[in-house]
């Protein structure tokens, strides 16, 4: 049984309310509950008495909760002793966009710059990103969008600018007619849709660089990238974003956790800060 799910249990109790344990363990609701229903599957017993609006252990529950505070004490402390040696050891974590726009580039530079670490490169949504930060998982992260919480920093690091770029040449009619959609988050799509007011009847629409790029090699199409993305794809420039410049930006952040006990890790993100 994971060690996390006692944690899980752990907050439940705490605040008597799923949605809260939630929002402390950076989880969503669902995934507690799912926790909750495994460890009772695994004990084979119900932990709690669920109550339309509240719930509270039942003395299963109150019986498991001495064993689960040792358990994650122990692993707190191991983490603790851990963290207290510097090991030249990095896990980092990224979206996808933010792996396509930087980490593939920032990982030879890592190697580069830092021959005696060991990296582990994992690729995550920004919620797994904010999970595993909290859950000392991942030790960075990189993505095209601030992680929201107290207990981190958000730097950005990289700022490239977006143009509109297609297969049909400058045409923009005939191109417009076959855009396909990259999610570079809300503020980008509403001043693009605002320039063409077309484009949000995409012919097709993704959160991942990689996957609108095999789409685009496929069939064709009109795209918002960044220049060298487009290079990589041969397409041509269409004209007409230069009035909303610098609103049409993506920006990579690299996300930490305040608290650095790893001499590496604070090295290397000293590294990227005296870069920007």
């Amino acid at each position: 049984m994971d060690v996390r799910f006692l944690a899980t249990f752990l907050e439940v109790a705490q605040t008597r309310h799923f949605g809260k344990a939630a929002e402390n363990l950076y989880l969503t609701q669902s995934a507690i509950s799912a926790r909750i229903r495994l460890l009772e599957e695994y004990f084979n017993t119900s932990l709690f008495i669920r109550n339309r609006n509240s719930i509270r252990l039942t003395s299963a529950g109150e019986k498991l909760i001495p064993y689960a505070e040792s358990l994650s004490a122990t692993l707190s402390d191991a983490r603790k002793a851990l963290n207290e040696v510097d090991v030249n050891y990095l896990v980092c974590g990224a979206t996808p966009n933010a792996c396509e726009l930087f980490l593939n580039d920032a990982l030879i530079q890592m190697s580069v710059s830092f021959p005696d670490l060991s990296i582990r490169a994992e690729m995550l949504n920004t919620e797994q990103l904010s999970r595993q930060l909290h859950e000392r998982v991942i030790d960075i992260a990189f993505s095209t969008e601030p992680l929201k919480s107290d207990d981190v920093e958000n730097v950005a690091i990289n700022l490239a600018a977006l143009g509109l770029y297609s297969t049909y040449g400058t045409q923009h009619e005939e191109s417009l007619q076959n855009y396909v959609h990259i999610d570079w988050g809300v503020k980008i799509s509403e001043s693009f849709y605002q320039l063409f007011p077309m484009a949000r009847r995409a012919a097709f629409k993704s959160s991942s660089l990689s996957i609108v790029s095999n789409y685009i090699r496929a069939k064709g199409g009109a795209v918002l990238l960044t220049e060298n993305l487009a290079k990589e794809l041969n397409l041509s420039k269409i004209i007409g974003l230069e009035e909303t410049r610098e609103k049409l930006t993506v920006t990579t952040y690299l996300v930490y956790l305040k608290d650095i006990k790893n001499t590496a890790l604070s090295e290397l993100i000293n590294f990227y800060r005296l870069s920007i």
